[in-house]
Formats: C-alpha cells, structure tokens, sequence
C-alpha cells in the first residue's frame, strides 16, 4: 500500500539539505486576514510539491490544508495559455491550471491553497490541477518581477528537469530559415503550432505558440536577437511558451547575415578567417551563411595552425546537402575589382555534383538570397588532382562585368555520400586584386638590399649564399639546424616602405620550408626605429599562405596592408627553433603594390 502524503512529506522535509542544497525556506508575510485556511506549520515549496509527485509516482489529490508561495512568471494576457499561470519561488517553477481564468498578472506574488488540488504533469510537465482563483489563490502583493535567467540551448535542453517553468532569456538566436515568412501560429483555424529557434552554432530548440494568442497571426521575425520565454517540455523535448511578442526582440543580422536587415557595402574584402572557432558556423560581420539543403553551414576549422572556412558531407547522414557562404557586397563602381581567394580539399569523394562553386551576383543586399540573380564565375579551384590539404590559389578573377555592388558566393554541396571536405581561406575584393604602383620589390638576387638580419637569440643568422630561390637565384633561408636542432630567434627585418600617399596596398612574396619546426611569422610595424631592437616596436602579425613542406615555393596570396597607409611601415620575417625542432625556411620575391 502506499504511503500516506503526510509519510511521504516528512520525509521529504528531512532530507531537504540534501535534495535542495543551501535553500532555506522563507514564507512571505501575508495580510492578517483571509477567507482561505492558512496553517504556517503546512507550507510547501515547489521542489517539496514536485518530490511528492516523484516519491508517490503517480497523481496526488491534497486532503489537508497545505499551502504554497510563489510569484507569477507567465499569466493568460497574451492568450498563450488559458486558464493556467506559470509560478516560482527559489526551488524551482511549475505551472498551475484553473477551472476557469484566474485573474492572475506577471509579478503576483500568491498564495495557493492545496486541498482538493493535485499534484501531476503532463507529458513530462509538472503541474497543479483543479484551482479555483476564488477557493484556492490569496494574493498577497502586485509587482514583484523576477528577471529572467539568460542561458544557452544547450543549458535548456541538457538540464529541462532543472529549468521547466521558469522564465528564461536567449541571445543570439533566430527561427531557422524555413520558417520565415510563416507566422506564430494558425490564427485562421485556432491551432497551436511548433516553430523552430536556432542559436548562431546550429543549436534549436521548439517554440510552440497557441492559435489564441494575440500575436499567433504575426509574421516571425527575420533577424536575430533575444527572446524572453517559459522553458517547457513536451514528452522529454524542451520547448518554449512565449509570454509576450514585446519579449521577442530578433532585428539584428541573422547569424551570418542573410535574412535579417540590409548589409552595408564595403570598399573591399580581405578575409583570412583568422577569427572563426573550429567546428561552429562562420559568422563574420556581414557575411552570410546559409543553408539551402540540410542542417549543415560553413563552419571554422584549424589544420596545420591555418583557419579557415570549410564545408564537408562527411557523417552528415543528409542526402542532400547545400550552403552557401556570402562576402558583404563590395562596391564596385568602376568594375575595377578582383577576386582572389584559395581553395583546398581532403577526402574527395564526389561523382556527380562539383563540391564548390563560385558566383557573383550584384543585386543580393544580405536580405534577398532566393531571388538574388547569381552567375557562376571561373577560378582555379581545389579538385580530385589536387592532393589533400593543398592549397590552390585562384588567380587574380576581373570582376569587370559585375558593375555596382558585387557580393561573391562560396556554395558547396554534397552529401553523406559525396562528401569531400572543401576549404576556403585569404579572400580578397580590391582594386585590381593588389594592383597599382609598385613601391617595393626585394628578391635578394644581389645583396640583402637594406634588409636587417637580427638575432636576439641563438648562433645562426638569416643566410642568402645559395641559388635556392623559385628561379634557382639567390634568395633569404634561415635555419636552426647545424650539427644538430638549435634554440633561435631570428629576424629579417626589411628598409622602410613610404606609404604615406596611397590608400590602399598589398604585400605578396613567396616561401619554401622543409624539415619540422615552427612556422615563419610574418609581421608589420609602424612605430620601428630601424636600430636593430624589433622589440622595442609593436608589431601585427599578417596572415598569408606559407610553404607547408619539401621545400615547395609557395605563393602568399594577396596580403591586404591597406590598415597601414599614409605612414612609414616596415615588414619581417621572424624565425624561430627549438633544440628539438628546426625547419628550414626560404624567402623570396617580396613585392609591395599601392595605390
């Protein structure tokens, strides 16, 4: 036979310091008289209310005059639950259900009166049955808020049991793609209906709204932003409840762009990806990044020390797979831009589609992808020939007949079958692609030419007796190795390049390494006295395309230093070795374009 409640709750209250750690119990003050029986010695919390539900495993009906405070976190107003309010105090939320509306509002603090209520929950959901606002509710104060917790997704989903009934706010998050341009819910027929959120790494999480409430005709918001609700659960599944369309905030730019407000042109583009975090979609300001078949975008990812983008099929178990990853619109008034980029690939496993495209189009404003015009445009790409993990660099692409604003598109698709991984890094839009006057050039066929060659550490020093060079001319080589792996650091520091009178430049050159070690460090200074101390300056590290071994000459790419004109900068090349490690790398044919 079962034990009786008051078995059950004695129990419960003896082991309070264990099931609700730290928690002590404080009843409200209440006003001196009321109708409703009040005995201080029978007052529950809600985690006391929901272990008795746990302990007894089935429905319980009270008999005798318990009591429970709590304050109001959801109300019926928005008509997105009827005849119910949602309650907490400092263990915990449940939600209580009515025999008809209880006249309840947001920040009440109540008392609820017990007997002949029952303790139970709906598909997972606890829950008080059969309340009467007038039998069972004393209402003790208005206006007693409590603010929203602000957690992740993830924490809702991971942890339901913990966060159920209570108010909870989301930042970063949007209704998923297929949804925009439906509504709430069916205002037409009365019918509650599931909507989609997503957070900006691909988490998501059901928002159910009521065919009643009086915002379920409204169109979902495009963008991204916060939304205030009551977490739920339906059947084990986190849901959930909006209390008010006021609380749902999403105007931002989508994650990634695309879908939320207009995004502002650019002047150019020079993207190395340096920024992104491994396996979470790219989310650069004002790049889109859209989903076009299966759940999968562009994502960030390291190898070898490299960022960049990449998009793979590979244990997606989709059958189609499609997204797309957008630059900004750069102007392009002139038609003097160009586009150069570098692909690569590992694992190829297509048949039948191409895994990567390129398209251009003009008129897509970050808002209008599906009806954006889009032309497909050639560039050396990454293929089956290619090998894994080299890098293919594109050329220099004229974007000439894409007059106005220009936005470049990466659009990838596979599947689990055709699945090969393909990488995008060091995008470049500018003016001629690093064209303009050339104001410095170095390719050491003669003497180092001005060049500094500082070693704060180590006896090797920056060498250029050899005929190593792309074209078997001299070029600069630096390595730890002599008789053994040595601990150095070394600097070939280049004469100062005068940039006052240009607005915009770029630096190419190309490198060869072979052997296992660090990798050379390419760096920019504008505040370096040229006396031989480069640590008495600042120096930014510069992202470009390095050799990655057996002495292969590899070219840099277009490295954007536009953020250094009008000024004096000087370029270096800094070397470093261990005693147990000690690449051996090579310079040449260092060139800086401005105009």
């Amino acid at each position: 036979m079962k034990r009786s409640v008051i078995t059950v709750i004695a129990v419960i209250l003896a082991g309070l310091a264990i099931l609700i750690t730290g928690c002590v119990k404080e009843i409200p003050d209440e006003p001196p008289y009321s109708t409703i029986p009040y005995d201080p010695e029978k007052v529950l919390t809600i985690a006391e209310l929901k272990q008795i539900y746990i302990e007894l495993g089935s429905a319980y009906t009270f008999t005798d005059d318990y009591s429970l405070f709590a304050t109001v976190v959801m109300d019926e107003s928005s008509g997105n639950i009827y005849e119910s309010s949602f309650v907490q105090d400092k263990t915990g939320a449940i939600q209580l259900n009515f025999f008809y509306t209880s006249g309840l509002y947001l920040g009440d603090s109540i008392r609820v009166f017990l007997r002949g209520a029952t303790v139970s929950d709906y598909h997972d959901l606890y829950q008080v049955q059969n309340l009467s606002a007038a039998d069972n509710i004393y209402k003790i104060k208005t206006n007693n808020f409590i603010e929203p917790e602000v957690v992740t997704i993830d924490q809702i989903a991971l942890a339901i049991d913990t966060y159920q009934s209570t108010p909870i706010k989301l930042d970063s998050v949007q209704f998923v793609e297929s949804e925009l341009g439906t509504t709430f819910a069916d205002a037409v027929n009365l019918e509650d209906v599931n909507r989609m959120l997503e957070d900006c790494n691909g988490n998501t999480i059901i928002a159910r709204t009521s065919g009643y409430a009086n915002f379920a005709g409204d169109t979902l918001p495009k963008g991204k932003g916060s939304l205030i609700a009551i977490a739920s659960v339906y059947n084990g599944e986190a849901q959930l409840v909006i209390r008010s369309i006021n609380e749902v905030q999403l105007t931002g730019n989508r994650c990634g762009g695309g879908g939320g407000e207009p995004i502002d042109p650019v002047a150019e583009v020079n993207e190395n990806f340096d920024s992104v975090q491994d396996y979470t979609d790219v989310n650069l300001t004002g790049w889109t990044n859209i989903k076009v078949a299966g759940d999968r975008r562009w994502q960030g990812k390291t190898y070898q020390s490299e960022k960049y983008a990449q998009s793979t099929g590979y244990n997606s178990g989709l059958s189609d797979m499609e997204t797309w990853l957008i630059t900004p619109p750069v102007i392009n008034t002139n038609g003097d831009k160009e586009l150069s980029f570098k692909t690569a690939m590992a694992f190829w496993a297509h048949s039948v589609n191409e895994p990567i495209t390129v398209l251009a189009s003009t008129d897509f404003d970050g808002t209008n992808f599906e009806t954006a015009t889009w032309t497909e445009i050639s560039a050396n790409l990454a293929n089956a020939g290619s090998g894994d993990n080299n890098w293919v660099e594109s050329g220099a692409v004229s974007l000439a007949d894409f007059i106005g604003n220009v936005a470049i598109a990466f659009k990838y698709k596979g599947s689990d079958s055709e699945s090969t991984s393909i990488r995008v890094d060091d995008v470049v839009i500018n003016s001629g692609g690093g064209g303009g006057t050339t104001v410095f050039s170095e390719n050491f066929d003669d003497s180092w030419g001005g060049w500094e060659r500082i070693s704060l550490l180590g006896a090797q020093v920056w060498d250029r007796d050899n005929n190593y060079g792309p074209d078997d001319s001299p070029c600069a080589e630096m390595t730890g190795f002599e008789n053994g792996s040595h601990t150095n650091n070394d600097w070939l520091i280049s004469p100062a390049m005068d940039l006052s009178t240009y607005s915009s430049a770029t630096l190419t050159f190309e490198t060869a390494r072979n052997y296992d070690g660090n990798p050379i460090v390419v760096k920019i200074s504008t505040d370096y006295d040229g006396m031989g101390n480069p640590n008495n300056a600042t120096w930014t590290t510069l992202s470009a395309t390095l050799s990655t071994g057996s002495f292969t000459w590899t070219e840099s790419g277009n490295v954007n230093i536009s953020a250094y004109t009008g000024q004096n900068v000087y370029m270096a090349f800094q070397y470093t070795s261990t005693n147990d490690m000690s690449a051996t790398w090579r310079v040449d044919n260092i060139e800086v374009k401005a105009e």
